[in-house]
């Protein structure tokens, strides 16, 4: 459906031409061709207490359906900043805007075009949940207590993927899984650099996450018990789940297991220039040296690696 009847630049009346391959709106004077660019919307999926933050429609379309916070990114805007704005003005909560979850295509009612919504995970920083801006009410919801009427197709299947992301199952590995991980690492050596087991083991545990039945990740922390520390060796994600937090659930149980054995520090080697350094850091690990100086995990790729610690006692 064309939007446009007269030129935004000098008013004359639009025409339809071919162009490009497909029918436009082309200015017969001056030239100007309207490209009818899909709608970007950007939203988030944030938790409180474990249950997910929804709020219910006060404005059409789907007045009165439930949806994600989200709304339609302004000019000047990235599409994290529209989500955290969206999210302040619908719900009252400051969120900091973690990971990109997925990207979306759907069919923007009352046009007949598309649009795209960019959806982020979030967490809570600030702020009071209550009901705002274009919302006649915000609630939480648990995995089993979703409701019915969700406003959109891309916010339903968002939330299908937040459930089953809610259902993976993150506990120490059986030997039969163990065997698994060494069918991952050797299927992704390339990737992973390192081997599983390590060549000089000693006591250690290894996590896995597994969704239904298929192991899609897993986390080796190897202790040091004469150190007082424990080194989080190896932390891989399949790529078809590197999303919803997995590697940050693993990561959890592993620091998780180090204080349980009342443990100094846990230790973590990475690359200087690898992305994962900020996904160590948000996790509350610090740089503390180079890994050479602190005997974390052989070095294996080029370039210098650093020594991250999370402390666990003073």
């Amino acid at each position: 459906m064309n939007e446009y009847n007269f030129c935004p630049r000098c008013g004359k009346a639009l025409q339809n031409r071919f162009l490009h391959g497909r029918n436009r709106p082309v200015c017969p004077a001056c030239g100007y061709v309207v490209y009818l660019d899909p709608k970007v919307g950007a939203g988030v999926v944030v938790e409180v207490d474990g249950r997910v933050v929804l709020v219910r429609r006060g404005m059409e379309p789907m007045r009165g359906h439930w949806s994600l916070p989200s709304g339609y990114v302004e000019r000047d805007e990235t599409p994290d900043a529209t989500a955290a704005r969206e999210t302040l003005e619908e719900t009252g909560l400051q969120v900091g805007v973690d990971n990109l979850l997925n990207v979306y295509s759907f069919e923007h009612q009352g046009s007949g075009g598309r649009g795209v919504l960019v959806l982020y995970s979030a967490h809570v920083i600030g702020g009071e949940l209550r009901a705002g801006d274009d919302a006649d009410e915000v609630s939480t919801f648990a995995p089993d207590e979703l409701p019915s009427d969700i406003a959109f197709e891309s916010h339903r299947q968002a939330l299908r993927e937040w459930r089953r992301a809610k259902a993976i199952v993150y506990r120490l590995a059986t030997a039969e899984e163990a065997g698994t991980v060494a069918g991952i690492n050797l299927r992704f050596r390339s990737e992973i650099g390192t081997a599983y087991p390590p060549a000089e083991p000693g006591e250690g545990a290894l996590f896995v996450a597994v969704d239904r039945s298929e192991v899609v990740g897993y986390a080796y922390l190897a202790l040091r018990p004469s150190r007082n520390t424990a080194n989080l060796d190896q932390i891989f994600v399949l790529p078809s789940h590197r999303r919803w937090g997995v590697a940050t659930h693993l990561m959890n149980a592993a620091v998780g297991l180090a204080k349980e054995k009342r443990l100094r520090a846990v230790l973590a080697r990475v690359q200087a220039a690898s992305p994962a350094l900020i996904f160590y850091i948000k996790a509350g690990f610090g740089v503390v040296g180079f890994a050479h100086d602190y005997e974390v995990a052989a070095e294996v790729e080029p370039g210098p690696s650093l020594c991250l610690a999370y402390p666990l006692s003073e």
